[in-house]
């Protein structure tokens, strides 16, 4: 990990840190109520689940709050959103199984205290929270090669909607097979493909599938039921 000033100063000096601990997974919010309680210098006084009604009014009195997202952050952006109106003096991280570049967007545009991950080690995740105790934000050491590499990828203009009917499209899939597998009308997709390659700035689906090879973001499978 590595750390990038946001404030000069700690907010907490040499008192114990109150941490509170939102993540709908119970089991993955306990463990680490476990893992922080063993620290010194931080206690943890509350384990929430973010999906719950009073989430944001129990996280609230903490100096730290570490919001579990997995993979992906869902209705934790609300969230967060609520709790930083709420309680703006508490420090806020972002808790993930991997540093996607939506999360780390989500954090540098709300300014949040850093963005941690689950396979670091036991020793890094406690020297994470010490900076972000002492004022600063902690970030994954190639933040920014991952968010050069999403800015660069022209797929990422495209709806999920549009790469579904790309990934089709680049099998060789005719229209009327991609509409019957999406569950929407030929017309519609004759739309998304003209949309496609105007965003794409190609002509034909070879061109259009060669870019899709070519690009380093991971597709999603294939939805086959679903609406616009």
């Amino acid at each position: 990990m590595i750390g990038f000033p946001e404030r000069e100063t700690s907010n907490y000096g040499d008192r114990t840190v109150r941490v509170a601990i939102a993540d709908a997974r119970r089991l993955v919010a306990e463990a680490f109520r476990t893992l922080v309680d063993g620290m010194a210098g931080f206690v943890v006084m509350d384990v929430v689940s973010w999906e719950e009604s009073g989430a944001v009014a129990a996280a609230s009195d903490a100096d730290l709050v570490i919001v579990g997202v997995g993979d992906k952050l869902g209705g934790a952006t609300e969230f967060v959103r609520l709790l930083r109106a709420v309680a703006e003096g508490s420090e806020v991280v972002i808790l993930a199984d991997s540093p996607e570049p939506d999360l780390l967007k989500f954090v540098l545009d709300e300014r949040l205290n850093g963005l941690l991950v689950t396979d670091a080690l036991v020793q890094d995740f406690a020297a994470s929270l010490d900076q972000v105790a002492r004022g600063h934000a902690v970030l994954p050491a190639s933040w920014q090669e991952m968010l050069a590499t999403e800015l660069e990828d022209p797929l990422n203009a495209l709806s999920d909607r549009q790469m579904e009917v790309l990934e089709l499209l680049s099998e060789g899939c005719a229209y009327e097979e991609i509409a019957a597998r999406l569950f929407i009308s030929v017309n519609t997709v004759k739309f998304h493909v003209r949309s496609i390659f105007a965003q794409l700035g190609v002509r034909n689906r070879v061109a259009a599938a060669r870019l899709l090879a070519q690009s380093p973001r991971t597709t999603s499978s294939v939805v086959r039921s679903g609406s616009l």
